[in-house]
């Protein structure tokens, strides 16, 4: 199936909204976890802990909210294990994108703490690196469920190809 330019551009528009709606979630139990749950953890482990936890919630989200992403999708492809297997592999991708990059920048995630409204000491450069990877993995994530995840071309190529098998 062919998209217009326009169809692309309300495709990525949907994409962003439900992004932004699992980055919303993502970030939210982010935040519970590194200021509630890890707070006197390892920060190694605290790192991976609250990071995981951020990802997962963001993950199911998303999943969630694809069939409004990409209206091609089938209710097939939302049933499909095959599908929810290769949305899962590029999202871990994206969660170990995620994880090394905090993890590697943790030594100076609290240089710079700020108050805002009724939050007390908010990590500035934790928050600046966590963006910056989002928008890396955002980014990831479109290309690659566009041609890995929900790929309509390459399954009706399959299942023409398992037709044609099956008619001999």
């Amino acid at each position: 199936m062919k998209q217009t330019k326009k169809e692309i551009f309300y495709e990525i528009i949907r994409f962003l909204i439900v992004g932004g709606i699992a980055t919303l979630v993502d970030y939210i139990v982010t935040w519970l976890f590194k200021n509630y749950v890890c707070i006197n953890m390892n920060k190694e482990i605290a790192v991976f802990i609250y990071t995981a936890c951020g990802f997962t919630a963001g993950l199911f989200t998303n999943w969630f909210l694809q069939k409004f992403v990409y209206r091609y999708i089938t209710k097939d492809q939302q049933k499909s294990k095959k599908v929810f297997l290769k949305f899962l592999i590029l999202s871990l991708i994206g969660f170990g994108i995620t994880w090394l990059g905090m993890y590697l920048t943790e030594p100076i995630h609290n240089k710079i703490l700020f108050d805002f409204l009724f939050l007390h000491d908010i990590a500035l450069y934790f928050w600046i690196f966590k963006v910056i990877l989002t928008i890396i993995v955002l980014i990831m994530n479109y290309i690659g469920r566009k041609l890995f995840v929900f790929n309509t071309k390459k399954e009706n190529k399959d299942n023409n190809e398992k037709e044609l098998k099956d008619m001999d």
